[in-house]
């Protein structure tokens, strides 16, 4: 199938995937007009046409049909967009970096970045250093390592990405949009740390009342790594989801390496400042509490999005956090 100006798209998956953001943001009403029919042989024509629908207009010029075993099929496509009445109805295609929370890992984001790409949307889940597949030793991670693994991802993209990052790596994305602005076209932040130029997780922290994480936090007895008091995990991140749930992805979950969670955020306003950036809070969170979560990002964003849920709704509401960074993505 050819899609001007959209490009070439081959197989059932890949077209597929550019019609289903289009179905899904209602286009409808198709009618042909000026129709006109080559009969190449008893099993095959080619037909062209105006075409018209509720988002836009173009030109048909070569939809060929094959007659099979009495059934007449589509072959080929071949169309062109010349008039879009509603831009936003042919979806731009993006890039999602989602980057994970504290103790977690790029699989968190399983069945958000389903949703994202579904409609149609190119979505990207590092591990960070330490976490999911990446096995290094949390000795030897710094802050410096989880910002590299993300520039690396955004020096190979053509364009510029949306950028989220999930409580404790909101410090992260910060980092990284400061050292890439060009590379960054939103920053989102999920019940995160967005913090001043200085800021740390340690000093966010400080004296910070109601928190089931803060709580029950401390240091190995080495001073590598971080953890939450095993029966409380659940409590502290995921309280809204069910104990067998939980259970399941306890495996996974790693200690935290100590030396990011130290590190003192430095940014710009001539870099990371120009970036537009959107807040995701979640009302129910019982690590960083709503109160928290609203003074970080009190005039510092462009507009703020609100989810009845714990501190990860990536787990929780998958479907309904996924809506809010699709919106997202729309926002001028």
């Amino acid at each position: 199938m050819v899609a001007k100006p959209f490009g070439s798209f081959e197989g059932r998956e890949a077209i597929s995937e550019f019609w289903a953001p289009f179905i899904k943001s209602g286009a409808s009403n198709l009618k042909y007009t000026n129709t006109r029919v080559k009969v190449l042989n008893p099993t095959k024509a080619i037909i062209s046409s105006d075409w018209s629908m509720n988002v836009g207009e173009g030109i048909i010029t070569n939809e060929t049909w094959v007659k099979i075993n009495g059934t007449w099929k589509l072959q080929h496509d071949h169309f062109e967009v010349k008039k879009q009445f509603n831009k936003n109805n042919m979806n731009k295609k993006e890039t999602y970096v989602l980057v994970h929370a504290a103790w977690l890992g790029g699989w968190q984001w399983e069945n958000v970045s389903k949703t994202l790409k579904e409609n149609g949307h190119k979505v990207l889940t590092p591990d960070l250093p330490g976490h999911g597949s990446d096995k290094t030793a949390p000795e030897n991670i710094t802050m410096d390592d989880y910002v590299k693994t993300l520039t690396d991802i955004l020096d190979k993209q053509d364009a510029p990405v949306i950028l989220v990052g999930h409580s404790f790596n909101g410090i992260t994305v910060s980092r990284v949009a400061e050292l890439r602005p060009n590379k960054v076209k939103k920053l989102v932040y999920l019940t995160a740390f967005l913090l001043p130029s200085e800021g740390s997780f340690f000093k966010a922290v400080q004296g910070v009342q109601n928190s089931i994480a803060v709580e029950n936090f401390h240091l190995s007895d080495d001073n590598t790594c971080a953890v939450i008091t095993e029966n409380e995990i659940q409590n502290a991140f995921a309280h809204d989801i069910p104990k067998e749930a939980f259970d399941k992805a306890k495996p996974y979950i790693v200690a935290e390496p100590a030396k990011p969670l130290m590190y003192e955020l430095q940014i710009s306003d001539e870099n990371f400042g120009k970036i537009p950036k959107y807040y995701i809070e979640c009302t129910e969170d019982k690590a960083i509490p709503i109160e928290v979560q609203r003074a970080m990002y009190k005039g510092k964003i462009e507009k703020s999005y609100s989810l009845n849920s714990s501190h990860t709704p990536n787990f929780s509401q998958p479907e309904n956090l996924a809506d809010i960074l699709l919106e997202i993505s729309k926002e001028k």
